[in-house]
């Protein structure tokens, strides 16, 4: 009896995670849809059918992760089978949690934000100001934002969100909130450190975000870099 209801409660918990995750794609497809609205139009006449869906979500759980070496990452128990693709958005309901870079079959491996080469464009949601969200400390808490100049209006405990410059993830999900700030002797930006919303090391089930833009997107970007 105690396993038969452990199963049944297994199903119930993964069945919720399913429907938060089409709940989260419609909340994106339709803030997606709204912004790309001109200003004078009425929303009420305009409705998703008009345009094709942008992100797609998808639930999964995480089977392995690091968080004490240079370099960290998840793996997670969906593959190609089920639709993952390298470029996703791994993120949980409260933070954003790192990038798919490889997949098989049945499972996907995600690049923490625990790592070396993760940039992350974040912006502080209150002013608005920008800049890059990387991790140069030990403690996987805790983050830096770079490249917010001096002038930046910006203040501890201000809450820090993705900026939407990156195709892979949306505009406006957590990160966390500003811990501390200051500045280098002769440096023209803030050294900022960013306390996540959610410990990585506590991530057992995440959703994964694909834009269905997302290459069309780099291609151009690409050719532009060419002729610089």
């Amino acid at each position: 009896q105690n396993v038969t209801s452990y199963i049944s409660l297994r199903d119930q918990i993964s069945e919720v995670r399913e429907e938060n995750a089409a709940l989260l794609q419609k909340f994106l497809n339709e803030k997606q849809h709204q912004a790309s609205l001109p200003a004078t139009a009425d929303s009420t006449d305009s409705t998703m059918d008009d345009l094709e869906a942008s992100y797609r979500v998808l639930a999964a759980n995480v089977i392995n992760n690091s968080i004490s070496r240079k370099n960290n990452y998840l793996t997670l128990d969906k593959g190609g089978a089920q639709g993952v693709n390298p470029g996703m958005a791994v993120i949980t309901s409260k933070s954003i949690v790192g990038i798919v870079t490889d997949t098989s079959r049945h499972f996907s491996l995600a690049m923490s934000l625990l790592h070396s080469n993760s940039r992350i464009s974040a912006k502080l949601k209150r002013s608005g100001f920008f800049g890059s969200l990387i991790w140069k400390e030990s403690d996987p808490r805790n983050l830096s934002l770079e490249d917010i100049q001096k002038y930046a209006d910006v203040l501890v405990g201000d809450t820090v969100v993705t900026s939407g410059f990156s195709i892979i993830f949306p505009e406006g999900l957590p990160i966390r909130i500003v811990t501390s700030l200051g500045t280098e002797p002769g440096a023209f930006t803030y050294s900022i450190r960013v306390l996540l919303f959610e410990s990585l090391s506590s991530v057992r089930s995440v959703y994964l975000i694909d834009n269905r833009y997302k290459d069309e997107k780099e291609e151009l970007e690409k050719k532009r870099q060419e002729d610089e």
